[in-house]
Formats: structure tokens, C-alpha cells, sequence
């Protein structure tokens, strides 16, 4: 604030700046969040539900499984309850829609505020300071992920990834050990995030080979001790049976790097940068070869190991774990050009001398980190949400830098043109909406014509199911966990790859002959059958074989052994009961 009035300039560095924005920002979402609805967004976002309303309901806090899965023995789930905690919390006081509508918008407080952090230790100039806090709608994969009903563990990684980045480029022993705690946060949320905390700790070790203080201990022993509490806080003893979590192997690979991190100070020819670079990566060696030893099979991709029938109709087809080569056009084009921006921001902002005065060294830090992110989403699509978030400074330098020469033009028409065009390339909004079109000249499985023309019209609306007796109802594995949130039934299986069993079952059983299906819908006491005709998922099963049984189900042509529903079924729900 000035004494003589409002002063932007240096409103826009303050904290009440941050909230202002996300208020403005809450209220929006809230506002036309009734013409979407109340409900959970998608699959996981039930699940997440349910796992929360299990636990309220007296389910063993350190028990995660889906017990309405494949009953009696449920749907083992490799979830941490770090995520389930705040939607706990509030689901207690004000009741789980209140929760779940704002739960997702409390995830972009910390986001906006490591977004400042980042930009008053870079000291932006007060134009890209301002378009640092507002751009994130211009990012297609963050306003979702931080929308009402949006409660996946997506978002909380993002943040965590982006708080680690603002406290890397910072020069502190505590904030070291902030940034390993948030770390093991991370990891322990999503061992999908582990190759990047990998990143964060190489470029505390860059901190080192450039003479910068040694916090690379100290982040490391901060990962190690927090990933060994938080694990064990939220998930108990630790379980060795599956892959996809934070193992013993990790913690003591944390652990043996922190002490060897600790060492390496001491060791000769450390007043050298030669004698620092040989010790930082003998370091690396050691730790990588004791990871691979210590984990075995786990040291490789969890998902390698998925049944090909999973391959073939599930995981292929799940675009946001794919890589690159598998994605629409329009999102491999967002992918890349959230690269170009972290690029093109950083050589900006070096090309214009923005940063000097010891800066240098942290934005350049700040660069490889969102860089490393970028590539990686490369090979696993939403980890571009991390990637987004990371290139908003750059993006608003870029703005800043391009934008005020648009709007100083005196002619209407190429203003108008230069304003689109320097908002166009500073984000990757424009560049996806123009390439949509051509995801229909190159499509994915799922959105091939064929594909596409077997997709009806409508929704489907699985509260039906309520006015039937409880019982097993077969459906396709993305309806399981709404009808499980919408009804008191239970399910033979969802989209949750610990289980692969029930989960090849029933895709056999959908793209297979009828005769397959009455086999696996008898083993699993199957009481109902439903599907919906207006999924793609289903339709990408009714392409496997012209008189498979989803395609048998959808046109109402059942076996025998199937009654039609009425009154549940309606538009392009269809639901029959098994007859026995």
C-alpha cells in the first residue's frame, strides 16, 4: 500500500494479495459449481468417498481396503490416508458435500502462496508477480484438478511438488528440511512421485558442487525420517506383498544416502569442484545400486507386471497414465508446450538479465526442477499437472514480457490479434483447444470412429440401483465405485490393479461370449448386471466382438438366465437380474 493511495505495485507481493485471488478464484467455482453438480467428479473420486465414509464408519484407519469390492475378501488399495484427512475432518463438521466442494479449492492456498514464495525470492517484477497468481486457469490440467467434488490424490502431490520447488531455491537448513518433509509427504501419497524427489536431491547436490551450503544432508535425513514416520502413521507395519508403496528398501536407501551425503564434506578434496563432483557421484552409484538390491522386482515399474487382458482394455486406455506416443494430439501438444514455456521462460528471463544479485544459481535450479517434471510427464501424462504448476513464473514472465507490447499497439485489429497471440504462447491453453480437431484425424482406441458410434447419448444414473434389494451387481470396472456411492450394493470389481483377478473376470466376461460371462457372474454370486450404453469404456468393449456380451447387454438381446429391471433401468442405463 502507498500512503497516498493503492499501490499494485506492491499489493501484489503481499499475502493478503494470495488470498484475495484464491477467494475470488473459490467464489467462481462455487458459483456455477451447481450447474455441474454435487457428486464426485469420476471413478477415483467416489473412491476416495468411499474410503473416507468406511473409515468414519469404524473401518481400521490403517485398513484402506474396498471391502464392497469383490466381497468377502475386498479390493486391496494401495491409498494413503494422508489425503483422506482433511476431507475427514470437514466431512465431521459440515458434512461430506461441504467437504468434498472444498477440500479440492484449501489444495490451492498452499499453491498460491509457494507460487509467491517463488517469485519474491526470484523478485519478480510486479506486472509478472501479478500474472504469476492469476494465469492458473490458462493451464488445462489445473482448474480441474483443484475444482469442487475434485478429491483424488492428484492435486495434493501437485502441491507438494510445488512447495519442495520454493523451498530448493531457498538457502536454509530448515528449509532443507521443510523440502525432505514434504518429500516424504509426496512419496508416501504417490510412489509415482519418487523419481522426482530423486531430481530434488540431485539439485541439492548441484547446490553443493557449486560451493553453495551442504543441505543436501539435511534434506536427505528429513525424507528418511518422514517417510518412515508418515508411513507408518498412516499406513502401519510396513507390507512388503506389493510394490506400489513406500518399502523398507526405500526408507534405508533414504537413509544410507543421508549418511554418506553427511560423510562427504569431510572427504578429501572437497575444497575442489572436481573432488565434490567424484563424491556426489560415487554417491549417486552406491545409493542406486543399494535400491536395486534392496527392492529386487519392485526397483521396475509396478505396472509392467499387469495381466495383458488389463493391458489390452484398461490400463492402454487410460490416457493419464500413458506416455506421449499414446496421448490425443491435443494433449501430446499441451505436453510439449508446457516444456516450451519453462524453456522459453528461463532463457527469457537470463536473455533480460532479470536475475542477478545471486539469483542466478536459484532460478536455475527452479528451472531443471519444473524441466525434469516436463519430461517426465512425457512418459506419464498427469504428471503434467506437476509440470503446469511449475511453469506459471514462467509463463508470467513471458507474459509480462510480450503482453504490454500487444496492448501498446494503436490499431484495433492487430491489437486484439497480439494480446491473443502472447496469451496463446505464454500458456497451453490455445495450443490444445486449436488441436483438438485433430484427435479425430488420430485416435486413440477409445475414439475411433467405430468406437465413437457406439457411445449413446444421455447419462446414466446409477441411484436406480437403490430401489433394488442389496446385493452383487456385475458392472463394467469405472461404474463399480458410483454405484457403490450411490447405493447399498456391492461390486465384483473396479479400476484398482492389486486385484487383477476380479478385474480380468469381468473384462473377459464383457468381451466375451455370453456362455464366458453366466460362468464368472455364478462364481461371484452375482445378483444383478448392469451397464451403461453411454460409456466409452463400454463402447471399447463392444468392439472386441460383434455378439459379445456388452453388446448383447446394451441392445437388450440377453440369455435366458437375465431378467430386464424396469424400474431401474432408464435411457442408456440397462440393469437385469441374474435368474438362478
Amino acid at each position: 500500500m502507498s500512503g497516498r493511495g493503492f499501490n499494485w505495485r506492491v499489493f501484489v507481493r503481499t499475502w493478503q494479495a494470495v488470498l484475495a485471488v484464491w477467494l475470488a478464484y473459490a467464489l467462481v467455482r462455487l458459483a456455477i459449481q451447481p450447474l455441474l453438480g454435487w457428486d464426485p467428479v469420476g471413478p477415483d473420486d467416489w473412491t476416495r468417498l468411499l474410503e473416507v465414509r468406511a473409515w468414519l464408519n469404524g473401518q481400521h484407519f490403517w485398513d484402506v481396503t474396498q471391502y464392497r469390492m469383490n466381497p468377502p475378501e475386498g479390493f486391496s488399495m494401495h491409498w494413503s490416508r494422508l489425503v483422506d484427512l482433511p476431507l475427514a475432518a470437514l466431512a465431521l463438521v459440515f458434512g461430506e458435500t461441504v467437504a468434498m466442494a472444498l477440500v479440492p479449492l484449501i489444495w490451492l492456498i498452499p499453491a498460491l502462496f509457494a507460487l509467491r514464495a517463488i517469485m519474491l525470492r526470484l523478485d519478480f517484477p510486479p506486472l509478472a508477480f501479478a500474472f504469476g497468481l492469476v494465469i492458473l486457469p490458462l493451464f488445462p490440467l489445473l482448474p480441474g484438478n483443484f475444482a469442487p467434488m475434485r478429491i483424488d490424490h492428484h492435486a495434493p502431490q501437485a502441491v507438494l511438488a510445488l512447495v519442495c520447488a520454493a523451498l530448493l531455491i531457498r538457502d536454509s537448513r530448515w528449509s532443507a528440511v521443510a523440502g525432505g518433509l514434504c518429500a516424504a509427504a509426496w512419496v508416501v501419497i504417490s510412489l509415482e512421485g519418487l523419481p522426482l524427489v530423486a531430481v530434488l536431491a540431485g539439485l541439492y547436490g548441484v547446490r553443493y558442487w557449486f560451493g553453495e551450503r551442504t543441505l543436501l544432508p539435511w534434506f536427505l535425513a528429513a525424507l528418511a525420517v518422514g517417510a518412515a514416520v508418515l508411513n507408518y502413521v498412516t499406513r502401519g507395519p510396513l507390507d512388503t506383498a506389493y510394490c506400489d508403496v513406500l518399502l523398507p528398501g526405500h526408507v534405508l536407501t533414504f537413509t544410507a544416502a543421508a549418511v554418506i551425503a553427511a560423510i562427504i564434506p569431510f572427504l578429501p578434496w572437497q575444497d575442489r569442484v572436481q573432488g565434490r563432483v567424484i563424491a556426489l557421484g560415487a554417491m549417486g552409484l552406491v545409493c542406486l545400486q543399494l535400491a536395486t538390491t534392496l527392492l529386487g522386482p519392485c526397483a521396475t515399474n509396478p505396472m509392467a507386471q499387469l495381466d495383458p487382458v488389463l493391458q489390452t482394455y484398461w490400463h492402454g486406455y487410460i490416457t493419464e497414465g500413458l506416455p506421449i506416443w499414446k496421448q490425443p494430439v491435443s494433449v501430446a501438444l499441451m505436453l510439449a508446450w508446457t516444456i516450451a514455456i519453462i524453456v522459453a521462460g528461463w532463457w527469457r528471463a537470463h536473455c533480460c538479465g532479470l536475475f542477478h544479485q545471486g539469483r542466478a544459481l536459484s532460478c536455475t535450479l527452479y528451472f531443471l526442477f519444473a524441466l525434469a517434471a516436463g519430461l517426465y510427464s512425457l512418459l506419464v501424462m498427469r504428471e503434467g499437472t506437476v509440470a503446469q504448476l511449475l511453469a506459471i513464473p514462467f509463463a508470467a514472465l513471458l507474459m509480462a514480457e510480450f503482453l504490454p507490447k500487444a496492448r501498446a499497439l494503436a490499431s484495433p485489429v492487430p491489437r486484439v490479434l497480439a494480446t491473443l497471440a502472447a496469451v496463446g504462447l505464454a500458456t497451453p491453453l490455445f495450443a490444445s483447444a486449436f488441436a483438438k480437431p485433430l484427435d479425430r484425424q488420430f485416435p486413440m482406441a477409445t475414439m475411433t470412429p467405430d468406437t465413437l458410434a457406439l457411445i449413446e447419448r444421455g447419462e446414466c444414473d446409477y441411484a436406480r440401483l437403490a430401489t433394488l434389494d442389496p446385493g452383487v451387481v456385475f458392472a463394467p470396472l469405472d461404474a463399480g465405485p458410483e454405484i457403490l456411492g450411490r447405493t447399498d450394493h456391492t461390486v465384483v470389481a473396479a479400476s484398482y490393479h492389486r486385484n487383477q483377478r476380479p478385474m480380468v473376470d469381468v473384462l473377459n466376461a464383457l468381451t466375451g461370449p455370453a456362455e464366458q460371462a453366466h460362468a464368472v457372474v455364478d462364481s461371484y454370486g452375482v445378483d444383478y448386471v448392469a451397464i451403461c450404453g453411454a460409456a466409452s469404456d463400454v463402447a471399447l468393449y463392444r468392439t472386441a466382438a460383434p455378439d459379445n456380451f456388452a453388446n448383447a447387454l446394451v441392445s437388450g438381446d440377453v440369455p435366458d438366465w437375465l431378467q430386464r429391471e424396469e424400474a431401474a433401468s432408464e435411457g442408456a442405463l440397462r440393469v437385469y437380474r441374474v435368474i438362478r
